[in-house]
């Protein structure tokens, strides 16, 4: 009875591993596909790392976009371009999403801050800046703000997150566990089968190459581990904002918020939105009612607007 029973385990044994290592050999083979794609802009090196950036348009203040988790510079593809109209706007990849290659410090906002600023300035971008963060973006331009206050014109939060989340320690408990799973799995590929629609947002926003790419992108091995980073580091990163609460003066700040019913419970939600709103005196507050979350993707020309707004005014020096 018992020569069965281990012959059984050591074929199921031997199934299983055979089985994990074509898993992660057709991960391997997906990611290096994805990654072999032509990146728009360029990389620049910061602390070792090369970071994948692009820039468009002429005229200060430079507008920088700073994107949620998961995310990378192809998710501003539908307002990018509007913005150039009127003034210079980069986009990056943090480290580690999409063309950018992995860092080897924690995914915590002190972190990508630091690293932020130094490609901006590796990059030869000098500031004065209107920073521009969705969702975990807000965090690392609120913070960026509060760091380095005199470099920073002006500021457009895009349904951003709020350092008081962390007092939801379900939620934070829930994403900490994710980014762990998602750091344990992605070599061989499970959080690319199990993982929701990836990129969200309309999709009538961008062009349907640009949209594929940028779901390529982000599945790849070392985004996902780039976002499983950035979610167990995420319990750190709301404490190094909560910390260092920006204080944008009379600078311009616009808040954009999402209109329709998410995840969270609106009330909530907009409770912290309008607690954003404090960072500046000089601010308003907008709720996008025909968008979800993604609101540079399902109402981009709101977006758009709202930054054009507040260059025209560091411009004018109406604030």
């Amino acid at each position: 009875m018992r020569k069965p029973l281990v012959r059984a385990c050591l074929w199921g044994g031997g199934a299983l591993v055979i089985a994990l290592a074509s898993a992660a050999v057709l991960e391997w083979t997906l990611s290096h596909r994805a990654l072999n794609k032509a990146a728009p802009g360029g990389l620049v090196d910061v602390e070792g790392h090369q970071v994948h950036l692009a820039c468009e348009g002429v005229g200060g203040p430079t507008v920088i976009l700073e994107a949620g988790a998961p995310g990378i510079s192809l998710t501003w593809a539908s307002i990018a371009p509007e913005i150039a109209k009127f003034a210079r706007v980069c986009a990056y990849d943090r480290a580690g999403y999409g063309w950018s290659e992995t860092a080897s410090s924690p995914r915590t906002s002190d972190n990508i801050v630091r690293e932020l600023r130094l490609l901006l300035r590796n990059a030869g971008i000098e500031p004065p800046y209107v920073l521009v963060g969705h969702s975990f973006g807000g965090l690392v331009v609120q913070l960026y703000a509060a760091r380095f206050p005199d470099e920073v014109a002006g500021m457009v939060l895009v349904d951003s997150s709020h350092p008081d989340q962390g007092l939801r320690t379900e939620e934070v408990d829930s994403l900490n566990t994710l980014g762990l799973g998602l750091r344990l799995l992605a070599p061989v590929g499970i959080p690319r089968l199990l993982m929701p629609p990836i990129p969200a947002g309309s999709p009538e926003s961008r062009d349907s190459s640009v949209r594929m790419m940028e779901e390529e992108l982000l599945r790849t091995t070392r985004s996902m581990r780039a976002l499983g980073s950035e979610l167990t580091g995420l319990r750190e990163s709301l404490s190094e904002v909560a910390a260092n609460f920006p204080d944008l003066g009379h600078k311009p700040l616009t808040v954009l918020t999402q209109g329709r019913q998410g995840q969270r419970p609106l009330e909530f939600w907009h409770e912290m939105q309008e607690k954003l709103t404090k960072i500046s005196v000089s601010s308003e507050w907008q709720v996008a009612e025909n968008a979800g979350h993604f609101i540079h993707q399902d109402q981009p020309e709101l977006v758009v607007d709202a930054i054009r707004r507040v260059v025209d005014s560091v411009r004018s020096g109406t604030w």
